[in-house]
This record gives C-alpha cells, sequence and structure tokens, in this order.
C-alpha cells in the first residue's frame, strides 16, 4: 500500500476528545458496519429500490465522514439525495464502487492503526 493515506482520524479524535476507548468502541463499529452498508447498498442498487439506497447511502456517509474521507461523503450525499427523488441513476453504480473500494482501503488503514498500538 502506498505512503498516501485514505483515513484522517483528525474528527474521530476531536470528537472523541482522545478517550481511546471511545475511538476503539467506534473502531469496532466501523469494521461491522462498513461491510453492512456495502452490501445494502449493492443490493438496494440491484433492486433498484432506490429509496432504500438513498436512506442506507445517508448512513454510509455518516460513518465514512468520522473517518475523514470527505470526497467520497460528498458523492454519497449527492446519490443519497438523487436516490430519494430516483434522479441521475446512471452514476450510482460508479459510486457503489468507489464506496466499496475506498472503504475497504479504510478498515485496512484501520487494522494497521489498531496492529501498531
Amino acid at each position: 500500500m502506498g505512503s498516501k493515506k485514505l483515513i484522517d482520524l483528525t474528527y474521530l479524535y476531536e470528537i472523541s476528545e482522545g478517550n481511546s476507548d471511545l475511538i476503539n468502541d467506534l473502531s469496532e463499529m466501523f469494521f461491522k458496519q462498513i461491510p453492512e452498508y456495502q452490501d445494502l447498498l449493492t443490493d438496494s442498487y440491484n433492486k433498484k429500490d432506490f429509496y432504500n439506497l438513498g436512506r442506507i447511502a445517508h448512513k454510509a456517509k455518516s460513518a465514512i465522514l468520522m473517518l475523514g474521507l470527505k470526497d467520497l461523503a460528498n458523492e454519497l450525499k449527492k446519490m443519497e439525495e438523487n436516490a430519494k427523488e430516483g434522479k441521475n441513476i446512471n452514476e450510482y453504480q460508479e459510486i457503489i464502487a468507489k464506496f466499496v473500494r475506498e472503504s475497504n482501503i479504510v478498515l485496512e488503514e484501520l487494522r494497521e492503526i489498531k496492529n501498531n498500538k
């Protein structure tokens, strides 16, 4: 993996006030939630259930923001708004693929951080 990290834990440290127990709890939550969001986004897209796709994008956006992925969070927000209205459907698959790709990298980076403590 390259030296440039996707993850930026600045916000996570700010909201937790450096509390390592809270950071560990939130990290565990990400390990559980991110794969679920990946599956739910893909499943909702495949079923053309765009309303739920928007709801899941909203939840995924919140988790991704905590990990410092602002650009990806902005794309999820755009998809959330569009999906609830059934607009720009041709963009969803690319955004979901980017979410899966980048969130997998972030989970690996979180594992490295956890293992280096």
